[in-house]
């Protein structure tokens, strides 16, 4: 027979397994938010539910979520005006991950940096939106040179909405030659890009966090998954994305 202990233990277990907290956040912490919750799941036996892509995607769905997550401090502060449901009070900061330039495999043009996409002729791809509204002249404006700023700007072939919407075109034009945008994308298309660094005085860092919904009936259960995402586990989760 079953001990008491035991008993208890599965019916806890079999509780938690009922429960599934519905996450809602942009495509590029959601690898690593993916990972993290199926770590969560395996070591508590509640389900999180991470559905992600541009808000347009999900934000009907909003009314539902328990947990929201952010890829920018500036993306948080669009979500808070745009979703009601968010609790702005909640918001906590997690992870950072930095700007780098994406390249051809093998970096036929010897791509170096910044200076590079300034100063030589090629097509580029950058993102004017999501998490990354201003990110091209946050970072071409630390060479303090309005030249420069247009010479970048002669080279621009693309500049996506999303994220997303980037990596497709990177994949299905191979005429372009570098995309601005962050490490992670790198480091999850090893077998399409190079990574080059931006130069160390011109890098910019943007953010993930969090912020609990107001109509979760599930505070508790999301307060431990935010705990968790918080924790060395969910760090190293991370850190194999490129974030730190």
């Amino acid at each position: 027979m079953l001990s008491t202990l035991a008993i208890t233990f599965a019916l806890s277990f079999s509780a938690n397994a009922e429960t599934s907290l519905q996450v809602y956040g942009p495509g590029g912490p959601a690898p690593a938010m993916k990972a993290c919750a199926t770590a969560y799941e395996k070591s508590t036996g509640t389900k999180v539910q991470i559905t992600a892509g541009p808000l347009d995607k999900w934000q009907k769905q909003s009314d539902s979520a328990d947990l929201f997550y952010s890829g920018s401090e500036n993306m948080m502060d669009s979500f808070t005006e745009k979703i009601p449901n968010l609790d702005a009070a909640s918001i906590q900061t997690h992870y950072l991950r930095p700007s780098a330039i994406l390249v051809r495999p093998k970096n036929p043009l010897k791509v170096r940096g910044i200076k590079d996409l300034v100063n030589k002729k090629m097509k580029i791809i950058v993102v004017n939106g999501a998490g990354q509204i201003g990110m091209w002249e946050d970072i071409v404006g630390g060479l303090k040179s309005a030249e420069a700023l247009n010479k970048f700007r002669a080279n621009i072939v693309f500049a996506a909405k999303n994220t997303g919407e980037a990596e497709t075109k990177w994949k299905e034009d191979s005429s372009i030659d570098a995309w601005l945008v962050f490490n992670i994308w790198g480091t999850r298309n090893p077998d399409i890009a190079d990574i080059v660094p931006t130069e160390r005085n011109l890098t910019i860092y943007r953010s993930m966090g969090t912020a609990v919904a107001k109509n979760t009936k599930q505070k508790e259960a999301v307060l431990k998954f935010v705990d968790f995402v918080k924790s060395k586990d969910c760090r190293r989760l991370f850190e194999k994305e490129g974030w730190f």
